[in-house]
């Protein structure tokens, strides 16, 4: 077995690191389950960068935020 790595991505209309994370990491989950992955995902190398900032049509702001993680054999 081999080390694989996931990527999720997220928008949210505020900048918050922690709800943000959250949410990536429930992705994440789901991500390497769909996969049929038989890793488990390796909490320890979870990255998540960020925000990037984008305005929609009315000018909003919305925050992105991206996690890697790796699976462990």
């Amino acid at each position: 077995m081999c080390t694989v790595a996931y990527q999720a991505s997220t928008s949210l209309p505020y900048d918050n690191l922690g709800r943000a994370t959250a949410g990536l990491r429930a992705a994440l989950r789901h991500r390497v389950l769909d996969a049929g992955d038989l890793g488990l995902p390796d909490w320890s190398t979870l990255a998540v960068t960020g925000p990037e900032i984008t305005t929609d049509e009315l000018g909003r702001p919305w925050f992105t935020w991206t996690a890697t993680v790796l699976t462990s054999p």
